[in-house]
């Protein structure tokens, strides 16, 4: 599947076009993903989703991959598309979405475009205890970036994540792997390799 897409951003707004090796790929973003987008001619690099259906395929993107992790934990939940979590991302960022989801605050949830009250709850049922511990001190306008631990955990994620593991995946796979071997956390190369035996 494509990671990420790199190339000139030929049209903003929330269906961006990106010309890669002589194409123009559209790319659907969120009002606040657009909003940070460069200017039309610059260099961009989104981090994707991609949806094929009967009715066609839809590349979804994100300017890091701990926004995309977040998008990709929203629509596990069921009742919950692609449009509907990129309505989400449109109004809150993902660090305070994982604010909301650890704390269980079904009142900012439900208050977020196509979500209700059941929806919230079930959010937060099923999504509290998975997202990663840096997003339950992410304060108001956190960026994505609050959902990554930092440090060793923190690198060994973000090359995870480079490689299209969502963060919480990520995450478990290299706790799993340390348990065994908690002298891993010391050598990056070896600590990925023996996570990804975890996936």
């Amino acid at each position: 599947m494509i990671a990420f897409i790199e190339g000139t951003l030929l049209s903003g707004g929330t269906e961006a076009v990106v010309a890669v090796g002589g194409f123009g790929l559209e790319v659907h973003v969120s009002a606040l993903c657009a909003g940070d987008l460069p200017p039309c001619g610059q260099q961009v690099r989104l981090w994707t989703h991609a949806v094929i259906r009967e009715d066609g395929w839809f590349l979804y993107g994100f300017l890091d991959p701990e926004e995309r992790s977040m998008f990709r934990l929203l629509i596990s939940v069921s009742g919950v598309g692609p449009k509907v979590a990129m309505g989400m991302l449109s109004r809150a960022r993902a660090g305070d979405l994982a604010r909301y989801l650890r704390t269980g605050d079904e009142k900012a949830l439900g208050a977020l475009p196509g979500i209700g009250k059941k929806s919230a709850a079930r959010l937060v049922v099923e999504l509290g205890q998975r997202v990663p511990q840096g997003g339950a001190v992410a304060g108001a306008g956190a960026t994505a970036s609050s959902l990554r631990p930092s440090g060793p955990m923190g690198e060994a994620m973000a090359v995870l994540g480079a490689m299209g593991l969502p963060a919480v995946a990520a995450e478990q796979a290299l706790r799993r792997s340390r348990e065994g071997n908690p002298d891993l956390e010391a050598d990056l190369q070896a600590w990925i390799r023996a996570a990804l035996k975890h996936i």
